[in-house]
């Protein structure tokens, strides 16, 4: 049996609302038992003891976020990199963007972030589709066929679906399927400034983005 000690270590759970300072036991790669009052008879014989030094140990966190290279411009970044640097950071699970070129809007594309996440990527990997197709907000994509591939929402990404009546339809379709929308919350004719709007943007003479951009779009929706 292989044994891990995690000594020193700030335990935080955040489902259960967990925060101690404490000892982890880890048995051939699954946790046995934690707390502060754990090893105070002494370490098991042959562990390999981990001095954490008070940082916070806690299960892998999960990027929601994430716009990758691959597919189109795998020359920047692709899946197995993505991974391997989500994984350096605590991330051990990841929600790639439909922003790439060809965009994630059709079956065979989810199909294909799966299939190259599980031979590549060191972390899950799971597809969040187009919205509309293209990106464009005009059409909504499948939603069914899309969710029976493997997608766990759609989003347009960095781009708002300004049209109300594709945004209500997509609404009332993901109601239906139990589907998770995704909005970006920027109402596009107002986002139009390089900086908050604020005292400060009149005073530099730059165009300021209103805050009002963004929660006109969140109270249509």
């Amino acid at each position: 049996m292989s044994r891990t000690v995690f000594t020193n270590a700030r335990l935080i759970d955040p489902a259960s609302g967990y925060d101690e300072r404490g000892n982890l036991l880890v048995e051939n790669g699954v946790i046995a038992d934690l707390g502060p009052a754990l090893f105070n008879d002494g370490l098991p014989d042959g562990a390999e003891v981990v001095d954490c030094k008070g940082r916070v140990l806690a299960p892998g966190l999960i990027d929601c976020r994430v716009f990758t290279g691959e597919p189109g411009a795998e020359h920047r970044e692709t899946l197995a990199l993505a991974s391997k640097a989500a994984a350096a950071g605590g991330v051990t699970t990841m929600i790639v963007m439909p922003n790439t070129n060809p965009v994630i809007d059709d079956v065979a594309l989810v199909d294909f972030i799966e299939r190259r996440a599980r031979d590549t990527a060191t972390v899950h990997v799971h597809t969040m589709a187009a919205l509309t197709k293209g990106l464009e907000g005009k059409e909504m994509t499948e939603f069914g066929l899309l969710l029976e591939a493997g997608a766990v929402g759609f989003t347009d990404g960095v781009k708002a679906v300004a049209n109300a009546q594709v945004m209500r339809r997509a609404l009332s379709y993901a109601a239906q399927m139990g589907a998770l929308v995704v909005q970006h919350a920027e109402e596009p004719t107002l986002a139009t400034g390089v900086m908050n709007e604020s005292e400060l943007s009149g005073r530099l003479g730059l165009a300021g983005i209103p805050a009002v951009a963004e929660t006109i779009m969140i109270e249509r929706d």
